[in-house]
């Protein structure tokens, strides 16, 4: 294992000895010996089931170890307690977003202490209340009317109800700030915003754990890089040291292969056709894509790139314009109706927006096909089913035990597989796809790469929006640059870069206000 130098004059702030957490059989983490500094951003890298998230839990409270000690700050941390975590000072931002939907923003941020009314303790003051939160907002750069404190949380988009998990953190004034994939459904601007308080926090004496599969923002905050292999700490490296090669290698011990997607023939035919689309904020749009084209969809948070996407699966109403698939008048009122047309839809949020997480792969992934596969009178057996689950996690690497188990037990990766491998399983002629890399490990993402690349070579066209730049460019023969609702820009594969990008996705004739960046609609 390569070893950073240690931080000479800074205190220690996290100390963890002979560490250890097994599942059943499997040590997920084992660590000997680590020292987290007083004053930096530390950096953790690896595959899904590295073992992030068990260090992260482990010291937030939230996991509680098998053996070894942990001090914060020179005190012990009582395993497995999240209450004692925080009287130490941890905070953590989590991935999960662990917000109740049906509560305020203002009722979640202050969730557990409530402003009381000074004459009557059992009643809330609620004008305190929404003081304190709207403080809590400013205090990381929002305004409140950007996220009016009063709406509940399940009408924001995924983006909002990120920066609102920050600035729950950061309003308990953290020594400790974990934050697990902050950055994953943000647009570039925001991301910045997130990376420039993780840094503040560490120049004013804070620890910060910044867990990523973004490298290039890893490598870019972080004073120091710790890699993570199946439980065990693999590397701990200097920013120096921290190249996004060195970084690959070290996290599946290997290189990462990925070919360029294959151009489509001049001559294939327009599947989708888009004209003067309009919903709400969105439009109007004039768009066209080739069968085995990939077109990938930029722009910054609330530029309406998941609106675009979500309108042509029929998942949000059109208010305006025409489309034509293959062809054909296409006028959704619907999401069935897309399905009806041949298109298949991966949105965003996996856990909230494409998997029932309780129930089996195999009642996960045959949702698709049940009409191909059930028999007279539309009758299903159980043994059919179980073949073809088996066959549609098959043909997209899913890696588990049994299509029984339940399909929030696998990690992320695996997940996204099985909502690919039932997309594919209906055969579409068009796949939307929305933030279909977030929260997956690199080697994941080339997994996922590849089953994209080989839609389009079967002559799938696909239409891709990502808030990851480096994503677009890898995948994509053009990509199309969003900027308030309306596409502005579509540049061809040679003629991409990230510059050329963010100067469209910032337009210098079109500006955004923050409550219109942070609120319009149900998503970015």
């Amino acid at each position: 294992m390569t070893t950073a130098e240690n931080a000479p004059g800074r205190a220690v702030l996290a100390r963890l000895r002979g560490v250890h957490k097994s599942y059943g059989p499997v040590r997920v983490l084992d660590l000997p010996e680590l020292d987290l500094y007083a004053g930096q951003v530390v950096g953790v890298v690896g595959e899904n089931g590295a073992g992030k998230s068990t260090l992260m839990g482990t010291l937030s409270g939230s996991v509680h170890r098998d053996g070894g000690e942990v001090e914060i700050d020179g005190r012990p941390l009582v395993p497995g307690s999240t209450e004692a975590a925080q009287q130490l000072g941890v905070a953590l931002v989590s991935q999960e977003f662990p917000l109740v939907g049906q509560l305020s923003v203002a009722e979640n941020l202050l969730l557990g202490r409530r402003p009381r009314a000074s004459r009557r303790r059992v009643l809330v003051d609620r004008a305190a209340q929404r003081a304190e939160a709207a403080a809590m907002l400013t205090r990381i750069g929002l305004s409140p009317e950007a996220i009016p404190v009063g709406r509940e949380v399940r009408t924001l988009p995924v983006p909002t109800r990120q920066m609102i998990e920050i600035a729950k953190a950061w309003g308990r004034d953290p020594k400790l700030l974990i934050l697990d994939e902050p950055t994953s459904s943000l647009g570039p601007v925001e991301a910045e915003m997130v990376l420039g308080l993780a840094r503040q926090l560490a120049d004013n004496g804070g620890t910060v754990l910044f867990i990523g599969h973004r490298l290039d923002e890893v490598r870019a905050v972080s004073d120091r890089v710790l890699v993570l292999r199946n439980g065990r700490l693999v590397a701990d490296l200097t920013p120096e040291e921290a190249d996004e090669e060195r970084l690959i290698r070290e996290m599946v011990g290997g290189e990462v292969a990925h070919d360029e997607p294959r151009t489509p023939p001049p001559d294939s035919p327009v599947l989708l056709e888009v004209q003067g689309l309009t919903a709400d904020g969105l439009g109007p749009v004039d768009l066209a894509l080739r069968a085995g084209e990939i077109l990938g969809v930029a722009g910054l948070m609330g530029s309406g790139r998941s609106r675009l996407v979500h309108t042509v699966a029929g998942a949000q109403p059109a208010t305006g314009g025409s489309m034509r698939v293959g062809g054909e008048p296409y006028a959704p009122k619907g999401p069935g109706d897309g399905v009806a047309a041949g298109i298949a839809l991966i949105p965003e949020d996996r856990k909230e927006q494409s998997l029932v997480l309780f129930a089996s792969i195999r009642a996960n992934v045959v949702v698709s096909v049940l009409k191909r596969i059930s028999g007279p009178g539309g009758l299903l057996g159980p043994r059919r089913e179980r073949a073809e689950a088996r066959r549609i996690t098959e043909n997209v690497n899913v890696r588990m035990q049994s299509v029984e188990q339940p399909v929030g037990s696998l990690s992320g990766g695996n997940q996204q597989r099985a909502i690919f491998g039932r997309a594919f399983a209906a055969e579409p002629r068009l796949l939307l796809l929305d933030e279909p890399t977030r929260g997956v490990d690199v080697g994941a993402k080339a997994e996922i790469y590849a089953l994209i690349d080989r839609a389009a070579e079967g002559g799938t066209g696909v239409l891709v929006a990502s808030s990851e730049l480096e994503e677009l460019l890898w995948i994509c023969h053009r990509i199309a640059v969003m900027n308030h609702g309306r596409i502005v820009a579509v540049l061809d594969r040679a003629d991409c870069t990230k510059e050329r990008i963010m100067t469209a996705a910032a337009g210098t004739a079109v500006r955004h206000t923050e409550e219109e960046v942070m609120t319009n609609g149900a998503s970015t």
